[in-house]
């Protein structure tokens, strides 16, 4: 299927979660992007005109082989040119850094014990997809085609956050995924990388059960700017290289650094590591990749 275009023209009735029949085809009159104040560690790349908060859930093995369950709340911004999908809790300490509202340092310390440590651009270089990760004492990211999906339609149905959605499907990064989607939001984004389709992607999950993805608020942006932390420790690299080096760095994240690499090492009060500026990542029960391959 080829992409659509995006486009997105909608008006929300309430703030929160709305029903299909909260959303009007309006044209939306947005705060221009210049008049919005980025702090200068970051970069400003739009204005979200909306947002929408996905419940992010991992059904994983621990190192012993028992199961377990993370959760996790993520969000995804979204103008009708791009988005970006990361943890809410990393969303909130940049939404507070850029309003001058919590110290950087102290930031930082709160990122490093996010869930979901991604950082994904849709559409962000036009066409593409950027993908930022932490790989301690770097950030890495690679850019891939945007909405690089062959999606296959469903008939199926299935409400969301009181959006009626049809599903459809396709294979991904070593697994198998089923996605709902919505048409009364007719913009082609939605959770993690997943987009291209002719609405706002409002569940995903693999056939595993293993992430699972699902929408529990859309809203209004609320005059908050799409941002990016401007980071002088990105290296980048091509997907392939990059699946292989998060995915080993993970099994043992502290052991996977070399000691000659480490220049500064802080300790916070609860005992989260920056190391190089950078902060190590900390999984209760390990780590569980979305994409195998």
């Amino acid at each position: 299927m080829k992409n659509l275009p995006i486009t997105l023209f909608l008006a929300f009735a309430a703030f929160g979660s709305a029903s299909a029949q909260d959303v009007q085809v309006v044209s939306v009159a947005s705060k221009p992007k210049s008049e919005l104040k980025v702090d200068a560690a970051y970069d400003m790349l739009d204005k979200a005109d909306y947002e929408c908060i996905y419940k992010y859930v991992i059904n994983g093995r621990n190192s012993k082989g028992e199961a377990y369950e993370d959760e996790c709340d993520a969000m995804l911004q979204f103008s009708p040119r791009m988005a970006k999908f990361t943890d809410y809790t990393a969303f909130a300490v940049d939404s507070a850094v850029t309003a001058g509202a919590a110290e950087d340092l102290d930031s930082r310390f709160k990122r490093a014990s996010v869930s979901f440590t991604g950082e994904v651009y849709q559409n962000s270089p036009e066409g593409k997809t950027t993908y930022v990760d932490v790989i301690t004492p770097s950030y890495v990211e690679y850019a891939e085609d945007f909405a690089p999906f062959a999606w296959e339609f469903g008939s199926d149905t299935l409400t969301v956050c009181g959006y009626p959605c049809v599903n459809a499907t396709c294979s991904y990064g070593g697994r198998d995924w089923e996605v709902w989607y919505t048409e009364e939001i007719p913009v082609s984004f939605g959770p993690w990388k997943f987009a291209g389709l002719p609405g706002l992607i409002m569940k995903a999950s693999d056939s595993e059960g293993v992430h699972t993805f699902t929408a529990t608020s859309f809203r209004r942006g609320n005059e908050d700017a799409i941002v990016r932390r401007r980071e002088v420790q990105t290296q980048t690299t091509s997907r392939d290289k990059f699946i292989k080096l998060k995915n080993e760095f993970e099994k043992d994240p502290m052991n996977s650094i070399a000691p000659e690499g480490i220049t500064d090492i802080t300790v916070g009060k609860e005992g989260a590591l920056i190391i190089n500026g950078v902060g190590l990542p900390r999984r209760a029960n390990g780590y569980t990749p979305i994409e195998l391959q």
